[in-house]
């Protein structure tokens, strides 16, 4: 595999485990283990890891190497913010152009995160998460608006709140809130959706401050 693609390789999957939390704050990213899971050259995690540090993801240790960052309350403030312009914005679009394919795959995804929590595979049901919005986002029918979203590395389950903390009322909570957000799509209730959107967001946002 050329030394570019390696490097992008490895920037994609470690900055997607740090969103759903598959590596949480404050863990070590060693560069030979993570090669060897990535498949990839130590170089090529270093690479990674040099672009994830210029974009705030992970921090250097005292001693050297990087560990993931966590979240500051002002930043996780600003996320809420972000989130809630970008994907309210998509709703609003999405109730006049979703397809119903992009229905049936927001549903599958929503049935995903349910068998996965109950299975107890945490990882999995944070990466469904996260493909629930992303699909959200796609099914606004602007592809601009979709790819500055994808850039923008938005996390989904807080730094702060890790996983170790999580709760099973907490999962369920958001399946719930996932499928009223679906349930608004499906019959074009703009103002409703973005009224369950905005109530997502909040709780998020309260649940990554609380100390």
């Amino acid at each position: 595999m050329p030394e570019r693609t390696q490097s992008e390789l490895a920037y994609n999957q470690l900055s997607r485990r740090i969103l759903i939390q598959e590596i949480p704050p404050g863990d070590r990213i060693v560069e030979e283990s993570w090669g060897e899971k990535i498949g990839v050259n130590r170089s090529a995690i270093r690479e990674a890891l040099t672009r994830l540090l210029g974009e705030g993801f992970v921090r250097r240790g005292a001693r050297g190497g990087f560990f993931v960052n966590e979240m500051s309350d002002a930043e996780i403030r600003e996320l809420r913010e972000l989130r809630e312009i970008l994907e309210t914005a998509a709703f609003r679009l999405a109730c006049d152009r979703r397809t119903r394919k992009q229905l049936d795959d927001l549903a599958e995804t929503c049935d995903d995160f349910g068998s996965f929590v109950k299975k107890g595979y945490l990882t999995a049901a944070h990466e469904a998460d996260l493909r629930f919005h992303d699909l959200l986002m796609m099914a606004s029918g602007n592809q601009r608006l979709a790819h500055l979203y994808e850039r923008s590395r938005i996390p989904l389950f807080h730094r702060k709140a890790a996983q170790a903390h999580a709760h099973p009322e907490d999962f369920a909570l958001t399946e719930r809130e996932h499928r009223a957000i679906l349930d608004a799509l499906k019959k074009r209730d703009a103002e409703h959706g973005i009224a369950q959107l905005r109530a997502h967001f909040n709780r998020g946002e309260r649940d990554a401050l609380a100390k």
